[in-house]
């Protein structure tokens, strides 16, 4: 083998093994989304379970290329977001964004203020369109019977 086959060889290793650490980059921040999302209560449960799911296959993935370090991770970022599911156990995703440090566990803490106010707000609002249809529909009912 010349220096040269050798060298392209070795290039498209690093290469193979950059646009690998990429895709994990990516796969994190789509975790780090469901973490957040997980806070608000109507969605929150559906991305706790779908990132369940993704940290499972993900500690199989590291165990199948025997990096038990990060199988074990991922195995307890798979619990704490199974934790997650039951209601008001969110506080317990805190653990988790720790890692991440404070500007995390403060992006976290915004977030779930911020989803907890978009709900009451939506819940809100559809109170008052159901008073407004039945409001409408009492006054049909008058209309018909005069």
């Amino acid at each position: 083998m010349d220096d040269n086959s050798f060298l392209l060889e070795q290039y498209n290793k690093v290469l193979i093994a950059e646009q690998e650490r990429q895709k994990m980059r990516l796969i994190d921040k789509l975790q780090l989304a469901l973490d957040i999302i997980g806070f608000e209560p109507s969605y929150g449960t559906a991305a706790d379970a779908v990132n369940v799911i993704i940290s499972s296959l993900r500690a199989a993935a590291a165990l199948a290329k025997r990096n038990n370090d990060m199988a074990k991770l991922h195995i307890i970022n798979a619990g704490i977001s199974a934790i997650s599911l039951i209601p008001f156990a969110d506080i317990i995703k805190l653990l988790k964004l720790k890692r991440l440090g404070t500007p995390a566990v403060k992006l976290g803490l915004h977030g779930a203020r911020a989803a907890k106010t978009a709900g009451k707000a939506m819940k809100t609002r559809r109170i008052a369109k159901m008073q407004q249809f039945d409001n409408a529909l009492e006054q049909d009912k008058d209309t018909e019977y005069r």
